[in-house]
């Protein structure tokens, strides 16, 4: 699919989308295509694709927390600050693992079986 029917089909800039593709090949997620119908496509099926691949692309290795779980302070005083770490590490982690098992197909089914509920309470 060429870049104008993408960006047109998406309704963003079509120089903006230039740039998610462009850092998307960087990344071995979508290649590019010469020639009068070239475009990009996917770089693999989307079934290999998960979406904490794309989103690391986007956002870095450490957006999930890259840093594991924490040892307590030795002290018996924890900080608030640790507390609400220890939290985020973990809605991290959880995150990463829910959208490790999404991939690009888990979406492209979703967005077909609500198109075809949507189709069928128009019909209503």
């Amino acid at each position: 699919m060429q870049n104008r029917e993408i960006a047109a089909a998406q309704d963003i800039p079509e120089s903006y989308l230039n740039q998610l593709l462009v850092t998307l090949r960087r990344a071995g997620l979508v290649r590019s295509v010469r020639g009068a119908a070239g475009g990009y496509t996917l770089h693999g099926s989307p079934a290999s694709i998960a979406v904490a691949d794309v989103v690391r692309v986007f956002h870095g290795e450490d957006y999930f927390g890259g840093r594991g779980p924490g040892t307590a302070p030795a002290d018996d005083a924890v900080s608030a600050a640790w507390v609400v770490s220890q939290a985020e590490q973990e809605a991290g982690a959880e995150l990463q693992r829910h959208l490790t098992g999404v991939t690009l197909a888990d979406l492209l089914l979703e967005q077909q079986r609500l198109n075809a509920a949507q189709s069928l309470m128009q019909g209503l």
